[in-house]
């Protein structure tokens, strides 16, 4: 199949609403908060919060997908937007706690490492004395001396916790896993030309092995080889003229081998000229700031360990069946005239995103412990959704299904913006776009966006209800003023 690699030159902001959600506890409020501070666009600030949660939980837990498959909750979340809308701002706001941190743990691991340099170096002296010693003195109690002494061989530290990568290429990473011997990492990018550049372009599959958690072999240049495996998360925040560039260059592979098909990525409205100068209070949140702490030491702990293993986080009964049901209608669409029509790539990755965003969310509200809830993860899919429509929107043409459901999507958001929360179906059949007022075509779009939360349907003194908020509590006065 051939993608477009023009895209991009063609590419426009996404204005419609990022999705409201209820999970994720604390840092669901920081996220909030942060989008007050900055007035940054609400899916760039999300991102960087899902980021977050990803490189915290993901070597502490794996996701028990609901047909029984391990995989590692890891996200891989890619941002475009334009200079000016707060993107550094926000990573740091994000990130701060994470950075002091580890900044902490670089320190110790660079003493460390000049420690161990040094003990080399002894060790090394005394080697070479060693092998001279076989020409002058008893070869037999020489070589059993050196046998002892490659005993003693210093061994290099290990880096405990996270490792952050920033504006590093696939090759500079691995080398970076292998000499570190790191287990779990982020690369996070302002900007992602090192990311998204021709030479990255050629070991992109490399990205795609880590979120899979597959273990990467690393030839060396010195002979023989070693294997990586650290648990990954991707947070990319690129300008558009950046992602043109690499799109033209190589986007297309990253297509074809599906790099972008495991992204969850956007390109939200700006929100300059719209963000009013007020008095700012403290930016830092010190329950926030606790949590990013105990994850961070949590992993610090756990990673010092020879036996250590991961808590595996099932889904409860009544989300394990919404999971199957939302996954089978994944697949049903990839058929033609499908929403997913052409995307196949894209589809078959969507349920593992929906389930590792869940156990995120669930995990920064409850803990690592305890099964994901019908609430956390309707959450994760219209969150899911959201960028899907993203990539969907961004990528290739769409089938005339999905234009039908942008056509809805986007009345049903300036019914959003105009105040109401519950309407009647009969109205939208009525005053809904003319070229969904068949009924057929109108009650299979709403039933699939019904099915991913983005609409709630019912039946209200016999008549069918669209509610625009489904995740809100009922308010009872309205809904049954519209259903008089």
């Amino acid at each position: 199949m051939q993608y477009s690699n023009v895209y991009y030159t063609s590419m426009t902001p996404v204005a419609y609403p990022f999705p409201e959600v209820q999970s994720g506890g604390v840092l669901q409020e920081r996220v909030r908060q942060i989008i007050d501070i900055t007035n940054a666009p609400p899916p760039l600030v999300a991102q960087g919060g899902l980021a977050i949660a990803s490189c915290l939980i993901q070597n502490l837990v794996d996701v028990a997908k609901p047909n029984g498959q391990l995989i590692p909750p890891s996200l891989y979340l890619i941002g475009v937007a334009e200079s000016g809308e707060r993107k550094t701002t926000v990573d740091s706001l994000v990130f701060h706690r994470f950075d002091e941190l580890e900044a902490n743990q670089d320190h110790k691991f660079a003493e460390a490492v000049a420690a161990y340099e040094l003990e080399l170096r002894i060790w090394q002296a005394k080697n070479k004395l060693l092998f001279r010693d076989l020409a002058r003195e008893d070869e037999e109690q020489v070589i059993g001396e050196l046998y002892q002494h490659q005993q003693l061989k210093p061994v290099a530290p290990q880096r405990s916790g996270m490792r952050t990568l920033t504006d590093v290429t696939p090759a500079a990473a691995i080398d970076v896993f292998r000499r570190e011997a790191v287990k779990s990492t982020i690369l996070r990018s302002s900007e992602g030309e090192e990311v998204l550049s021709g030479a990255a372009v050629q070991r992109l599959s490399i990205w795609n092995s880590l979120w899979g958690g597959d273990p990467v072999r690393v030839d060396r240049k010195t002979g023989g080889n070693c294997v990586v495996n650290p648990r990954t998360t991707l947070y990319v925040q690129a300008q558009p003229q950046v992602m043109q560039k690499f799109v033209g260059k190589g986007g297309e592979n990253a297509r074809g081998i599906g790099f972008f098909a495991r992204a969850l990525i956007t390109y939200p409205a700006s929100t300059q000229g719209m963000r009013p100068v007020t008095e700012v209070g403290d930016a830092r949140n010190s329950e926030y700031d606790e949590w990013v702490e105990a994850l961070f030491l949590k992993n610090i702990e756990m990673l010092s360990k020879s036996d250590f293993t991961r808590t595996i986080i099932e889904f409860s009964d009544d989300a394990k069946g919404r999971w199957f049901v939302v996954a089978n209608d994944i697949e049903r669409a990839i058929c033609p005239g499908g929403r997913f029509e052409g995307h196949g790539d894209h589809a078959s990755k969507l349920a593992d995103n929906i389930a590792r965003m869940a156990v995120l969310l669930h995990c920064a509200e409850y803990g690592l412990e305890g099964k994901v809830s019908l609430r956390t993860l309707d959450d994760a899919i219209l969150i899911c959704f959201w960028f899907s429509n993203e990539f969907l929107r961004l990528f290739g043409r769409p089938s005339e299904e999905y234009r039908d459901y942008l056509l809805l999507l986007d009345w049903l958001c300036q019914k959003r913006a105009e105040g109401f929360r519950y309407l009647r179906k009969n109205h939208v059949r009525q005053y809904g776009p003319y070229a969904l007022r068949k009924s057929g075509k109108l009650n299979l779009l709403l039933n699939w966006m019904a099915s991913t939360g983005e609409i709630g349907i019912g039946l209200v003194t016999k008549k069918t209800i669209i509610d625009l908020y489904p995740g809100y509590a009922h308010d009872q006065w309205q809904l049954m003023s519209v259903a008089q």
